[in-house]
């Protein structure tokens, strides 16, 4: 008998470009597997179509538990479907979800086919659940964030009030194959391995779910490994997992700069080789560093920076409550500028409920300057804004504008930008509003020769033809954006379509 089944479903269409190690599954069996209980993991975004046929084979073995990762959009129609799948062909087996969906809306217990919700950090609630279920115990009461049914009705128990800070030595890493193929960003044929320093963010954006996450976390919202058990982790998994390149995956990686330049010191005095991707970077984080520690980072191996900017509009920029300036995005551009080892990739929403065309037009000239400025800067895809559940703006634009929230989970599901079937418009879109965001979102990939840079590694067929597309397309599409001319836009269609039947070209091996 298994005890516990983790899975990770498949996401959407953007399995097809980055596929990362599962980490949420691998942490969330911490406890368990140090406990001794018996723990399979499966990502079935590396089993295609066969997904049922790979569930089935440890299924047949007895499955006490199956824990299924979720987020909010597209991830939610592959949960169910597993979720069905595993109700309907082994009732005996139980059904845990978890994740930040969840974790804001425990309501999602009432769904038939699921047993149990963990809400929160769910390492630890993960083990007592097991141990519960193995000893027949019915009192669930005291397995801080759970959710679940007694007697018809829904019960919630109150969130673990501490951050749940594991020791790498404790990560299960063995539970995933991380060196498959599967984890190699195929753009560019490299692993990134994903790693956290810290946990939580301090931050308070008004579009984002963090705020909900860790609002029952008692003292600070952020906090940070120590130093050398950061290094030691990075320093582990460069050696046993032959790592080249590392994501920190952070909400936020430079809440204190001293402490990153510790980090980094650490890194240089070990000499470990590795190049550094730091997927939470801030605006006013990075205004605060200085030529000295930039270089550091350079010389640690920091190479690119995923930073949120959402727009350039001042306007929209106070009602996301980023803290940041449309000048302060432009300073911060041109210092960055003088370190051309460092890429700066800008990541944007678009149609916030309270954003105006004239302000996306802010935007839209505030990313040619930053491409002007910067050679070295990527124009990150935008989606259309998408209703976090418990976020701070959803319920402004329930009561301001007349949003509905979504009411099921097919609505959820429809609230993704990256794979929808028809394309979000949000009540407060004008026609020339919507217009300008289809420019925006096609022109991204390529007015700024990523696609071409990025890539130049692999030759596969699928390459080639995106490489062309981006040479042909790119005058085009400056000249759009120059003088606003955002009609009559066949491209957004071309991609549109592109995007729906990249799986299946990647699948059959034409981005290998």
């Amino acid at each position: 008998m298994i005890d516990a089944l983790l899975i990770y479903p498949k996401l959407g269409s953007m399995d097809s470009m980055i596929t990362d190690i599962p980490l949420s599954i691998i942490y969330a069996a911490a406890d368990s597997v140090k406990q001794g209980y018996s723990v399979k993991a499966i990502d079935l975004r590396a089993e295609k179509d066969n997904w049922k046929s790979s569930l089935k084979e440890v299924l047949e073995k007895g499955v006490l538990l199956a824990g299924i990762s979720v987020m909010t959009g597209t991830p939610l129609h592959y949960a169910r479907e597993v979720s069905l799948f595993i109700k309907n062909n082994y009732p005996h087996t139980k059904i845990v979800w978890g994740g930040p969906h969840v974790t804001v809306l425990p309501e999602t217990i009432e769904e038939p086919y699921l047993d149990f919700l963990i809400r929160g950090y769910g390492s630890a609630a993960l083990a007592e659940l097991i141990s519960c279920l193995k000893s027949g115990k019915s009192d669930y009461s005291i397995i801080k964030g759970l959710s679940y049914k007694q007697n018809g009705q829904a019960l919630h128990n109150p969130r673990c009030t501490e951050h749940e800070m594991l020791s790498f030595q404790d990560i299960p890493y063995h539970l995933i194959d991380v060196n498959s193929a599967l984890y190699r960003r195929s753009y560019i044929r490299k692993r990134f391995f994903p790693i956290f320093t810290s946990r939580g963010c301090p931050y308070h954006c008004s579009f984002c779910i963090h705020p909900a996450v860790y609002k029952d976390i008692s003292g600070p919202k952020w906090k940070p490994y120590p130093d050398n058990e950061v290094v030691d982790h990075i320093e582990y998994i460069v050696n046993r997992f032959k790592v080249t390149h590392i994501c920190l995956i952070d909400d936020t990686s430079f809440v204190e700069l001293e402490r990153m330049k510790r980090i980094f010191k650490l890194i240089i005095q070990r000499g470990i080789k590795v190049v550094m991707e730091f997927r939470g970077a801030r605006i006013n984080e990075i205004d605060k560093m200085d030529d000295d520690f930039l270089r550091l980072m350079v010389e640690a191996g920091g190479r690119t920076l995923l930073v949120g900017v959402e727009s350039v509009s001042d306007r929209v920029l106070e009602t996301m409550q980023k803290g940041i300036t449309r000048e302060q995005i432009f300073r911060v551009n041109q210092k960055l500028r003088r370190f051309p080892q460092i890429t700066p990739y800008y990541n944007f929403i678009y149609g916030t409920p309270f954003e105006t065309y004239n302000d996306l037009l802010e935007t839209k000239d505030g990313v040619l300057k930053i491409l002007r400025d910067n050679p070295q800067a990527y124009f990150g895809f935008g989606g259309d804004w998408k209703p976090i559940p418990g976020s701070e703006m959803i319920e402004a634009a329930v009561k301001k504008t007349g949003f509905r929230l979504p009411a099921s989970i097919d609505e959820w599901i429809e609230m993704d930008s990256s794979d929808f079937k028809v394309k979000i418009v949000h009540p407060w879109y004008t026609p020339e509003h919507n217009s300008l965001i289809k420019l925006m979102q096609v022109a991204s990939f390529v007015i700024d020769d990523k696609v071409i840079r990025q890539t130049s590694a692999n030759k596969s067929a699928g390459f080639r033809i995106l490489r062309l597309f981006s040479r042909i397309y790119k005058p085009v599409a400056l000249l759009r954006m120059k003088f606003n001319f955002h009609y009559f836009l066949i491209e957004y269609n071309i991609w549109r379509l592109l995007m729906r039947f990249m799986p299946r070209i990647k699948a059959n091996g034409a981005l290998n």
